[in-house]
């Protein structure tokens, strides 16, 4: 083999390998140079545990990025993270690099007016979370400013909201405070008390006497309530029901027959008649009271009549005595 073949496929197997080392090179992250990409950033006042660079973006549910860098704003202790968008994801009308980032830009602005934020959520159970673009307010709210300038120039700014995970434990934190400030203990006490008179009133021997009453009259009621229902069946309510009428309509005539007798009575001279009688019992009464008082005071004439006679018998010869003169 002469040294000409030999250069030949030493000149092969270099080119060969630096294709193969560009090939891998390309698919392990070269090929990201080529693409179209807008940086946006947003800051979070909460954890961020779980999220990690090269953490998904997505917009919707449909991944359009990822995040490519996380600081920490000591100043404000907010956590910063920057996110790289491929634009390749959006489709516009102006294809060129430029334009097509404006147009990310001015659709992004929009939207954001719209109610798009951003949010921490989790990729499902293992605990690795990512960031969501969605309309999580209404729209027309108004748009925070940027807690600092951002720090890579020209990066969008998008503005975050809590995440669920987040509201959950405040409201579970809110509702273990309110759970500790209940005095379970004064709950407890007057549940006992309670219990306690309780089981003392239904221990009380006129109690059971009166629900025994009461039950004893409950089956007095039944029994005469079958009773009823036996004695006053349908035949027998319609019997008396005939009976009933035909009573009516006896009394009905009877009244008839009495109204037509008493148009032939002089009603008016029999009123007049018996006025004039009741006035005469009434002179008669006032008479009789007259006499009856007149008898009274002769009555006590006799009386003390009787009572000088029996004090002077003398008197009836000589008569009755003068009082002596005073001196």
């Amino acid at each position: 083999m002469n040294d000409q073949t030999q250069k030949f496929r030493l000149g092969v197997f270099v080119i060969g390998g630096v294709v193969l080392l560009l090939a891998m090179m390309f698919f392990l992250g070269m090929s990201n140079l080529f693409s179209r990409r807008a940086v946006v950033c947003t800051y979070f006042s909460e954890s961020v545990q779980g999220l990690t660079v090269g953490s998904s973006v997505k917009y919707r549910g449909v991944p359009i990025g990822t995040v490519s860098k996380i600081m920490i704003r000591v100043s404000d202790k907010l956590v910063e993270v920057n996110m790289e968008i491929e634009l390749d994801h959006f489709v516009g009308s102006d294809s060129s690099r430029g334009g097509q980032q404006e147009e990310f830009h001015s659709f992004f602005r929009s939207e954001l007016e719209q109610g798009l934020r951003c949010r921490l959520e989790y990729a499902g159970i293992t605990g690795m979370r990512y960031i969501d673009f969605d309309y999580f307010v209404p729209p027309g709210q108004a748009l925070p400013e940027p807690p600092v300038t951002p720090g890579i120039a020209g990066a969008l700014y998008i503005p975050p909201v809590p995440s669920s995970f987040r509201d959950i434990l405040k409201a579970l934190s809110t509702s273990l405070e309110r759970i500790s400030r209940i005095r379970f203990e004064e709950i407890s006490d007057g549940l006992e008390r309670s219990l306690s008179e309780v089981s003392g009133i239904l221990s009380d021997p006129a109690l059971k006497s009166a629900i025994g009453r009461i039950n004893d009259a409950a089956e007095n009621l039944e029994r005469g309530t079958d009773t009823l229902s036996r004695v006053f069946s349908e035949a027998r309510l319609e019997n008396l029901m005939n009976i009933l009428e035909k009573d009516l309509r006896a009394i009905d005539a009877l009244t008839g027959q009495l109204v037509d007798e008493s148009k032939g009575l002089k009603l008016a001279e029999s009123s007049a008649a018996f006025r004039d009688a009741a006035g005469a019992v009434v002179d008669g009464q006032a008479q009789l009271a007259n006499t009856l008082e007149k008898l009274n005071q002769t009555l006590d004439a006799v009386r003390m009549l009787v009572d000088y006679l029996e004090q002077d018998p003398s008197s009836i010869i000589s008569g009755k005595k003068k009082p002596p003169l005073a001196e």
